[in-house]
């Protein structure tokens, strides 16, 4: 007879008493010694700043240097560097007057030296470089401000003109950091009216308004009903795939609804397609709208540069160039300048 013998083991689990640590305070041994101090070498005027350069002591124990100091609208600022360098940027100063940074070393308990004040003189910040070249000039339907940002500082570019009761208000705000900025406030009539344009930085740091009185340009939309495909000899067709020429102008623009033209395979490059406006006009502006398809954004078949022609008259049918008037060189591009594929938004 065979016998079963069964074991019984017991877990016993110990609960012993928890105490939530506290892991923002320092760690590791404290000697009560606070690190020596910085030797200042020199520094750089940089735009609204300088690249301050020093000497680090020779501490075993040292954790980083940090800079404060303040701005002169009052906010207070602090710029930290680890052991591993020897300088710190100062940032944030909006005029060339000469300024005291306060310079000290922490340890890896947080012990902190002696402090060094160091005087430097800010380079012109690229908020009042910009300014310098800001215009304001009549565009169709408003107004066209255009200016230049050598230093690609962050602006934010606030446009003005006056509300039904004369107050002035904000109409639009334009966040960039571009080296050559220009674009337009639309949706006026053509009579005398006032915009006003001022620029803001991260730090908070404002200029002067421009003004300019001006008178917009008249413009009406043209009618999209008037528009019709044309199929000259030596034109490529935007049919394939089931998509037409005709959906780029039937004001829908969102993907899977067949809303957007689509060519056929064609050898090199260029080619080209024609459509009669039905009118003739004088052109102002144009959408271009890219394929919407995700993943799509500044690639896979958009448009990257291109050219417009017109004419007033009916073209050849064999698709001849004489005649055609060159009207626009265009380029698309991504205003933050990231690869293909690569997004700035959420």
């Amino acid at each position: 007879m065979k016998k079963i013998i069964v074991v019984t083991v017991a877990f016993f689990v110990l609960f012993t008493g928890c105490k939530e640590e506290n892991f923002r305070v320092p760690y590791g041994p404290d000697n009560g010694r606070a690190p020596g101090k910085i030797e200042f070498l020199e520094y750089e005027s940089i735009p609204g700043g300088a690249i301050v350069r020093y000497r680090s002591p020779d501490d075993e124990d040292l954790l980083y240097v940090k800079a404060v100091y303040t701005l002169t609208s009052g906010r207070s600022m602090e710029a930290k560097a680890s052991i591993y360098d020897n300088q710190i940027e100062i940032v944030g100063y909006n005029d060339t007057e000469e300024k005291e940074i306060v310079f000290s070393t922490v340890d890896r308990y947080e012990n902190e030296g002696e402090p060094v004040t160091v005087k430097i003189k800010p380079g012109v910040s690229a908020l009042t470089t910009a300014f310098h070249t800001l215009s304001i000039n009549e565009a169709f339907g408003g107004a066209t401000i255009s200016l230049q940002n050598e230093d690609r500082g962050n602006l934010i570019i606030s446009v003005l003109t006056p509300d039904s009761i004369g107050q002035m208000e904000v109409i639009a705000e334009n966040y960039t950091s571009l080296r050559n900025i220009r674009f337009a406030v639309r949706g006026y009539g053509p009579e005398r009216r006032a915009f006003g344009v001022c620029l803001r930085d991260r730090w908070d740091n404002l200029t002067d308004t421009l003004y300019q009185e001006l008178i917009p340009w008249e413009e009406h939309e043209l009618d999209k009903a008037n528009f019709r495909e044309v199929v000259l000899e030596t034109d490529i067709r935007l049919n394939a795939w089931g998509f037409s020429m005709a959906h780029i102008w039937n004001n829908e623009y969102g993907w899977g609804l067949n809303d957007m033209c689509h060519s056929e395979d064609f050898p090199a490059y260029p080619v080209w397609f024609t459509f009669d406006l039905g009118v003739t006009a004088q052109l102002s502006r144009y959408m271009y709208w890219q394929r919407l398809q995700e993943g799509s954004f500044y690639r896979h078949g958009n448009m990257k540069e291109w050219e417009v022609y017109g004419r007033a008259d009916i073209p050849p049918a064999n698709g001849t160039w004489e005649g055609w008037t060159l009207l626009r060189e265009c380029e698309s591009f991504k205003p933050s300048g990231l690869p293909p594929g690569e997004g700035s938004f959420t």
